[in-house]
């Protein structure tokens, strides 16, 4: 064992394991077959020693660093987070480091910039979760002819290595499942436009409404907060517009519209249906909990990043790697009330209009 505070080293831990040097490199670059006794009794030498590999020295010998990007907006957010957490897991496990660097924004010369600065931390590949364009996805691969890119938001048609949820399939499946419990006036809340994802969303609740002979009976618009969401139900309800149905573009939004509809007296589902959409680990949680739409995203994440693996491994993979999401069915969506309930409603909404525009004050809500 190494004493006098001096760094162990490969040779070091090839000697307490009784293995090659050869082999030792194997284990800690995960590179090549090694029996799992042996493989085990390396690990033992390694933690014994407190041996730490160095991966500067070896990315210099390799033109390699050993580590990739995740470029991706607001990881306060619960999707950028679960995918950071599902890339980290799978990289970590194959041997590479994580950097992650936030996208300030919307928009090409914002997710180039933060490009740039993770080229210049000398990564080997870039995961890229912002939305792009399929035009400015493949101006990015453009830009960064010799940096591996693998994108997490773009159109499924753009011409670029991509791994990507089924938006439209999963918005589908939402506005499918009012449509099929009876209801035909149904809203949305959806998020900002310029986000792929969303307009995916959008389209996919529109167009199932359409084969239907149904449409949107009102939009808001919310920016993903709850804060937001809360809001954009607030509007929507002032705007006097009836709707038994609410679809809404994340389920952080939809806490805010749960507490909305709660304020003004109105029962989820009793009155509104709300179907939100993520599956975060508070909507089973919710009173009541939120009908959803599922999306795996630390599956996704470690997808995403076997697929830039194959990339730099100089493989050739398939262009897309497409997860779809399911449909979790919990209490906050039901059938509609009847029609002479529903114009009880309608009447409800017409004298609160009334008293608000005579008494220029809010109607009392709950506390």
């Amino acid at each position: 064992m190494k004493t006098g505070g001096k760094a162990a080293t490969l040779a070091d831990v090839a000697e307490m394991a009784e293995v090659s040097q050869q082999t030792v490199s194997r284990v800690v670059n995960n590179q090549g077959p090694v029996a799992a006794r042996t493989r085990a009794r390396v690990m033992e030498a390694v933690g014994h020693l407190n041996y730490v590999p160095n991966r500067l020295a070896q990315g210099l010998a390799r033109q390699r660093s050993h580590s990739i990007g995740f470029a991706t907006n607001d990881i306060s957010l619960h999707a950028p987070s679960q995918l950071t957490s599902g890339i980290e897991r799978a990289a970590r496990e194959a041997g590479f480091s994580l950097v992650v660097s936030i996208v300030p924004g919307y928009g090409l010369g914002k997710v180039t910039q933060t490009v740039r600065t993770l080229k210049e931390r000398q990564v080997d590949g870039v995961l890229i979760n912002a939305s792009l364009s399929g035009a400015d996805a493949a101006e990015i691969a453009r830009r960064f002819p010799d940096l591996p890119c693998v994108f997490m938001d773009v159109p499924a048609d753009a011409p670029v290595s991509a791994a990507l949820l089924d938006q439209y399939h999963g918005a589908a499946l939402a506005a499918r499942h009012l449509v099929d419990l009876g209801h035909t006036r149904i809203a949305c809340i959806h998020a900002p436009q310029d986000a792929v994802a969303e307009h995916s969303r959008l389209q996919g609740w529109r167009e199932v409404l359409g084969g239907r002979g149904l449409t949107l009976v009102a939009e808001q618009e919310g920016d993903w907060s709850p804060a937001s969401g809360y809001r954009a139900a607030l509007a929507l309800l002032a705007s006097g517009v009836s709707f038994t149905g609410l679809l809404v573009g994340n389920d952080q939004m939809a806490v805010g519209v749960l507490r909305a509809l709660w304020e003004r007296g109105l029962s989820v589902p009793g009155d509104v249906s709300v179907i939100g959409y993520d599956d975060t680990a508070e909507s089973a949680l919710l009173i009541p909990p939120l009908t959803t739409v599922r999306q795996d995203f630390p599956t996704l994440g470690q997808r995403a990043f076997h697929h830039l693996k194959a990339l730099l491994g100089g493989q050739d993979p398939p262009r897309m790697t497409l997860t779809r999401p399911a449909l979790v069915v919990r209490a906050s969506t039901a059938a509609p009330r009847s029609g002479e309930r529903l114009r009880l409603q309608d009447a409800l909404h017409l004298l609160q209009r009334h008293l608000e525009g005579a008494g220029g004050q809010e109607p009392p809500g709950r506390t």
